[in-house]
């Protein structure tokens, strides 16, 4: 008993290279990214040729996050999902704005969005996408503390970029149902109802979902309280990291969290050198955010690693057009990155402590034997 407990809780290290190793290249979807990246081109030609730069790349961020919920479904539609996040993702950016990182109650707060959000995970589907984005936005927008007219301001960008990017896509998918037009046909999911009544059987530690919440809960709040203590506002990335490291089980978390950094590290890497080579304007600098988002679309389901490369360069460049330095961007993405991570690991202390426990008792249970 306590031998195959043992083995199915210690982390496999040949299943963790493997899978950080794989990469899938018959799920490339080109077509999700050329639907994707024009409301994002837009965006970002609008605010520089207007003169507002900043107000480009909020919006183009918007547009980018809300393009991402097309991969996803609620209800057969990939159209709620992504109105639901440009939505929330307005509502969350105004909450972290007014309340700021330096609050405790912004500590307690993300605690709650992240245990939704780990909750909402054993729903499947589109719903905890949402939650995701819900919960990367209080965390981000935190970053920005302000008062409520330019929180507004903010949160409205974010709601204009997500909702060009959903009326983008509806009119993708309306061309696609012409005759002749091709499109997928994704299988229906079980409604809001249906699943809130699931996840009410959910709500005991004695259930592997609860367990999950509270311990994303914990380490999300452990993370933020770090930021909390920083004055960069990328500082946002150790919580973001813990929040999008952690799973459901330890093997899981260990292989997101290598490719995460290594992805982060790589993309850090390519963005930094063409930056420092080029040292490219502002007009050049949104031609390699699109660009680097394009392919991120392209590559999600491929490798979690290529895609996490191809975010990196995307936000150093987003970042770039804001007036943060590209090098100083680089050197804190890949620190708080790796922070983020090793916290991420806080959440299985308690595996990694039985898990060393069974080994002593099993190697004891070995020299019995062997002395017998």
């Amino acid at each position: 008993m306590i031998a195959s407990e043992a083995m199915s809780t210690a982390p496999d290290r040949a299943g963790l290279l493997r899978e950080t190793l794989l990469f899938n290249w018959a799920k490339w979807d080109a077509a999700v990214a050329w639907r994707s990246t024009p409301a994002m081109a837009v965006a970002l030609a609008a605010g520089i040729a207007l003169g507002s730069p900043d107000a480009g790349l909020v919006a183009a961020a918007g547009a980018f996050t809300t393009g991402l919920g097309s991969l996803h479904r609620i209800r057969n539609s990939c159209l709620l999902p992504m109105l639901l996040a440009a939505v929330g993702m307005a509502i969350s950016t105004f909450v972290g704005m007014t309340l700021g990182h330096g609050s405790i109650l912004f500590v307690l707060l993300a605690g709650v969005w992240a245990a939704g959000y780990a909750l909402l995970t054993a729903a499947k589907g589109g719903t905890s996408w949402v939650a995701l984005q819900w919960t990367a936005s209080l965390i981000v927008a935190s970053a920005f503390h302000s008062n409520a007219r330019m929180a507004l301001a903010r949160s409205g960008l974010v709601l204009a970029g997500g909702l060009v990017q959903t009326g983008v896509t509806a009119a993708v998918q309306r061309w696609l149902r012409r005759p002749g037009g091709a499109e997928a046909v994704q299988e229906d999911e079980p409604g809001l109802l249906a699943r809130l009544g699931h996840l009410r059987g959910c709500l005991s530690l004695q259930t592997p979902v609860c367990l999950y919440s509270l311990r994303m809960a914990l380490v999300v709040m452990a993370a933020v309280e770090f930021y909390r203590h920083t004055n960069f506002l990328t500082g946002a990335w150790v919580p973001m990291t813990t929040l999008l490291v952690v799973r459901p089980d330890l093997h899981q978390t260990l292989t997101r969290g290598v490719m995460r950094v290594a992805g982060t590290i790589l993309g850090a890497g390519v963005a930094g050198v063409i930056a420092a080579r080029l040292h490219p304007p502002a007009a050049v600098l949104a031609v390699a955010v699109v660009v680097f988002a394009w392919l991120a679309y392209a590559v999600l389901n491929v490798n979690y690693a290529l895609f996490t490369l191809n975010l990196t360069a995307y936000l150093v460049f987003l970042l770039a057009i804001a007036g943060l330095p590209p090098a100083q961007v680089v050197e804190r993405r890949a620190l708080y990155t790796l922070l983020g991570g090793a916290v991420a690991l806080l959440a299985y202390v308690d595996v990694f402590w039985k898990t060393r426990r069974w080994i002593r008792l099993l190697l004891g249970e070995d020299a019995e034997e062997m002395a017998a």
